[in-house]
């Protein structure tokens, strides 16, 4: 009888392991699971939309809003 430390050394490997290199290839064939970049996490910041704003009032007319409000 060998005195093999491995019993498993001699037969075929029957699991589904895949190698690194396979999993990649399987993913970007897939298009799903893909690793997020750098871009992904960076923050967008405020997004300011560029039509229909309102006009820009004055702070003198604000504050005389105010006034007539807290009367």
């Amino acid at each position: 009888m060998p005195t093999d430390q491995d019993p498993q050394a001699g037969k075929p490997d029957t699991s589904a392991r895949q190698t690194r290199s396979q999993t990649q290839r399987n993913a970007a064939a897939a298009g799903e699971n893909a690793k997020p970049s750098a871009q992904d996490f960076i923050a967008k910041g405020p997004q300011i939309p560029e039509g229909n704003m309102p006009p820009k009032v004055p702070r003198e007319e604000i504050d005389a809003r105010m006034k007539e409000l807290n009367k």
